[in-house]
């Protein structure tokens, strides 16, 4: 019976950290924002978010720019719940396909990275939850080079807080420290989740 374990956290806590040291392992790990990704290519999903949000979003090459996308929807939460309208059904259907496909493979326990778990109420579909967490100093000086305090900010008011999350997760991984000190913490879950 393979265990369906979640990873979620803010913008920046380190969630790729974690899923990279659980790749590193041998273990699957679906990422969700590498489907958004690939469904903004798509060509029915990348038609109706640019009917919706308007040719500005296409870059020189034709493709919806992220960066773009972002900037309108991160400042109105109209046009963000629009947005996640069209794109989360899919993200869902994705997600549920490929860990079918891990199932048929006999994989013990898939991980799915998913920033918005609990915001889109998804905590049922899976096992365990974990919650990467990082002190809102340590991200901010971690993403000063890609974001200003204030963009990162602005994203985080679009997530529940970290406090809340650490609350509902089942375990909580601190990545406000050294990689070493994130992947020994990695390891004593895969413990718990192995053995039980």
């Amino acid at each position: 019976m393979s265990k369906v374990i979640g990873i979620t956290g803010i913008f920046g806590s380190g969630k790729t950290t974690v899923s990279s040291i659980l790749k590193n392992k041998g273990f699957p790990v679906i990422s969700s924002d590498e489907i958004v990704h690939q469904l903004l290519k798509r060509k029915d999903i990348k038609d109706s978010v640019t009917k919706e949000f308007g040719k500005d979003i296409l870059d020189e090459n034709g493709e919806i720019s992220r960066k773009r996308l972002g900037e309108i929807v991160f400042y109105d939460s109209n046009k963000m719940k629009r947005l996640e309208e069209i794109i989360h059904p899919e993200v869902f259907k994705e997600i549920n396909r490929i860990i079918l496909d891990y199932k048929k493979k006999k994989s013990k326990i898939i991980f799915v990275e998913i920033p918005l778990l609990f915001e889109t109420k998804a905590e049922s579909f899976f096992d365990k939850v974990i919650v990467v967490y990082a002190h809102p100093s340590v991200i901010k000086k971690r993403l000063q080079s890609k974001f200003s305090d204030e963009e990162i900010e602005r994203r985080w008011r679009y997530q529940i807080p970290q406090e809340v999350k650490k609350e509902k997760a089942d375990f909580v991984i601190d990545n406000s420290y050294s990689f070493q000190k994130t992947e020994k913490q990695v390891e004593k879950i895969l413990e718990i989740l192995c053995c039980n």
